[in-house]
């Protein structure tokens, strides 16, 4: 068997146990959203996260990041998947002649909307490392000025080798504590910038993870209802080998 052949036996087993597994899969992101986007008010998460961000400034917001690391999850596992799908496709292009190619406008139909849906989730990748950086500088803005504080203690220890002969010494101890202070001038607002950003960050996750499970539900609606035109688009006579894009 040639190394095509064998990847494309690989592929094709890939893929059949793929659409096997479709129930699981949608049932991953019921549970996404049930467990880490399940707030739909806007106003609910402010207060949530105010509630947080008002007595630490510069914590980490971890229920939205839990969220958008699972989101990242279906995200990554999404693009594998329409990725796989793509070779399949790839790998079952017929080679080119006139006539009798509805099958092959079949396949391209197909690998376009796999193509569309993978660009789309690779923004929406994209878009969460944007968050990161744009929340690392709303904090940076918050005015979180650092101030040091010295205290000095004294040690005194007293030595003798002798009954008669004692040496006493003094050692002296420095001691640095940074203390985190907010400039009330400024930071009421651009705390409710941050709680905005989060909230933002929270209702976009939730909208793409959405949007993710749309295109992969209409992804494997279309391999599975189209499988026969995908693998053979010649028809059971007709070539079904790679062709030349």
């Amino acid at each position: 068997m040639t190394p095509i052949k064998e990847i494309k036996k690989t592929t094709v087993s890939q893929v059949d146990s793929l659409l096997a597994s479709v129930p699981s899969l949608l049932s991953t992101f019921d549970s996404v959203l049930s467990t880490h986007f399940a707030t739909a008010s806007p106003s609910q998460l402010e207060k949530a996260y105010s509630l947080t961000l008002s007595s630490s400034p510069d914590a980490i917001n971890a229920p939205l990041l839990s969220a958008l690391s699972a989101y990242k999850d279906l995200v990554s596992q999404a693009l594998n998947n329409i990725q796989l799908l793509e070779r399949y496709i790839i790998l079952h292009v017929p080679k080119m002649e006139d006539g009798n190619n509805f099958g092959v406008t079949v396949q391209m139909t197909v690998a376009k909307l796999l193509k569309d849906a993978r660009e789309s989730l690779l923004k929406k990748s994209d878009a969460i490392l944007t968050y990161y950086n744009a929340r690392a500088d709303a904090v940076d803005k918050l005015s979180l000025e650092k101030k040091t504080s010295t205290t000095t203690s004294s040690n005194n220890k007293t030595d003798s080798t002798k009954q008669e002969d004692k040496k006493e010494t003094t050692s002296m101890v420095s001691e640095e504590k940074a203390v985190k202070v907010v400039e009330d001038k400024v930071y009421p607002f651009r705390l409710m910038a941050l709680v905005a950003l989060d909230v933002n960050a929270y209702m976009n996750a939730k909208s793409g993870l959405l949007d993710c499970f749309n295109d992969f539900l209409m992804i494997v609606e279309n391999v599975d209802k189209n499988k026969i035109k995908l693998t053979s688009p010649k028809g059971s006579n007709g070539g079904n080998s790679i062709g030349m894009f």
